[in-house]
């Protein structure tokens, strides 16, 4: 399997065993009813601002489905976490519509709308979470004691890239070399770093796989192997198809 396939399909596997775990636990079986395309999307000026999310039933009932819109926080960093978007916040994405009912057999289509173009790129995870019907969850709650139940179902997790305008890569050393960082627009998957004897090309080159993302204004901590030569980047951004090779300067 080439590198940035094994990179970004350990990323989405780890993604998905997160959310089965948080919301499941280790023991509870889930039972996938749906599907949900893409995983990950970006948006940009190309696309006018707009993303769409397809939802496909694989369940022989209506589904009652919630979405709602985190913001990932620090993201690549030890200190990675979201928080909910304020109704207020003008800056992020919104969803269309919040909540849908998936017949079965059926596909919906949720919009992803961003309301301003940010300055870097941004990310964001759009969760697609079944729930009781509203009509049953009137009908239990009225009787004391008693609390709705629904079936154990995995909550969805979809990735959201929000592109800027202007799109720069610019990658630098830190720490006497022991640190990349990114002062460009656009996040950066650091997928090898190696040192070269040559930057002009790799044949000599000792690579050492990282497979990290680097978000505008974060350092990534690399451990280049060797005491000498140039040190020279594989990597691919939200804009590439293919992975691209920079040495890196300090």
């Amino acid at each position: 399997m080439h590198l940035y396939q094994t990179f970004t399909t350990r990323w989405a596997v780890l993604s998905k065993l997160a959310l089965m775990t948080l919301v499941l636990g280790v023991s509870t079986p889930a039972v996938a009813n749906m599907v949900v395309y893409p995983m990950t999307s970006t948006i940009g000026a190309e696309q006018d601002g707009v993303g769409q999310i397809q939802l496909h039933s694989k369940s022989d009932k209506v589904q009652y489905i919630k979405v709602s819109v985190t913001r990932i926080q620090r993201p690549g960093t030890p200190d990675e976490h979201e928080s909910p978007l304020s109704p207020t916040d003008t800056q992020g994405i919104v969803v269309s519509p919040q909540r849908t009912v998936l017949a079965p057999g059926a596909s919906r289509t949720v919009r992803i709308i961003a309301q301003a173009i940010p300055s870097e790129e941004t990310v964001y995870r759009v969760y697609f979470e079944p729930v009781a019907a509203p009509e049953l969850v009137d009908e239990i709650t009225s009787d004391q004691g008693v609390q709705p139940r629904i079936g154990v179902n995995l909550i969805w997790g979809a990735l959201v890239r929000l592109l800027p305008d202007e799109r720069r890569t610019r990658i630098s050393l830190q720490q006497n070399g022991g640190a990349l960082r990114n002062d460009g627009t656009l996040r950066v998957g650091v997928l090898q770093v190696g040192r070269c004897a040559d930057i002009k090309g790799e044949k000599d080159c000792i690579w050492n796989d990282v497979n990290r993302s680097l978000y505008p204004g974060h350092t990534l901590p690399v451990s280049a192997p060797g005491v000498s030569g140039n040190v020279v980047m594989r990597f691919v951004t939200s804009d590439d198809k293919q992975p691209r090779t920079l040495a890196v300067l300090p």
